[in-house]
């Protein structure tokens, strides 16, 4: 049976964006695959729908809200995410700042 990464970045969508209209800061990849009920390896995977999402319409990353324990800033496993403290900094800004549809949109 193939892994629905989908269905998966639709449970994390409002997760993340309750945290960004909160203005909460990021959490870790494991807490939110805790909260989604799946392994934290799978977080970039469908991580990457809501970048490719995010990216297609021209909205902050909303997946930057998740970030590595140790390092605090997203992780390599999908591009065009900010990776050092400055890009992540804006980034964050810009989350916290726009306007996000509480339904899931994809």
């Amino acid at each position: 049976m193939p892994i629905d990464h989908l269905r998966r970045a639709r449970a994390a969508w409002p997760l993340l964006v309750g945290r960004a209209v909160n203005g909460r800061p990021p959490c870790t990849y494991r807490e939110i695959c805790d909260e989604i009920g799946v392994h934290w390896r799978s977080a970039p995977y469908f991580l990457c729908i809501i970048r490719r999402y995010c990216k297609a319409r021209e909205l902050p990353p909303l997946q930057v809200l998740v970030v590595n324990a140790a390092t605090r800033l997203p992780g390599q496993g999908c591009s065009g995410t900010p990776r050092t403290v400055r890009d992540h900094q804006a980034a964050l800004q810009a989350i916290y700042a726009y306007k996000w549809p509480s339904a899931v949109p994809f």
